[in-house]
């Protein structure tokens, strides 16, 4: 099963998942991505750049994903579709990261297949999904495999335990038995 952390823009979806990460024991490989909304430039468009769940951030031209702008995002869905191999490089024994999943991705079809066949996969995903109504956005939230925690003012609390243990249980299901190691 996959921890999927639901909420709108206004919700600290993306610290809740960073404070899920800082309490993993152990935490194994971190595969997939981070999508990352940088200051507004002098025009106020804010740049949106895509880098590797793991490792150093460079921000080049060829990772960047769009901009936004009083809430309107700009894709470049090309960028998505050639990003989309930090989704499908995951091996079994790490932790798939996809922050964020939004309306953004929706526009590139290799990047959502990659969502879905992770999905439907046995890697376990801890995402961040934005709570539009789009098809695509709407399929990852109604996976059989995935568990949504709807984030919200009033549960802000209750749901940072509860999606650390449903996680660490999904970790911890699949480590192999002492009798399967020798």
């Amino acid at each position: 099963m996959h921890t999927l952390i639901v909420g709108s823009n206004e919700m600290p979806r993306r610290e809740l998942i960073d404070r899920i990460l800082n309490q993993l024991a152990p935490c194994p490989p971190l595969y997939g991505y981070r999508s990352v909304k940088e200051a507004p430039d002098e025009t106020g468009n804010a740049p949106i750049y895509i880098y590797p769940a793991a490792g150093v951030r460079i921000r080049r031209p060829e990772n960047l994903l769009g901009w936004c702008r009083d809430r309107q995002a700009t894709a470049y869905p090309q960028v998505f579709e050639r990003y989309a191999y930090l989704i499908e490089q995951a091996e079994k024994d790490g932790l798939l990261l996809l922050d964020e999943i939004g309306p953004m991705e929706s526009r590139s079809p290799r990047f959502c297949s990659a969502v879905q066949n992770a999905l439907d996969g046995e890697i376990p995903i801890l995402a961040s999904v934005r709570d539009k109504d789009t098809p695509f956005l709407a399929q990852v939230r109604n996976h059989p495999k995935a568990v949504c925690f709807y984030l919200t003012q009033e549960n802000l609390h209750q749901v940072y335990p509860a999606a650390l243990a449903f996680l660490q249980a999904q970790l911890n299901e699949r480590e192999p038995q002492e009798s399967e190691k020798e």
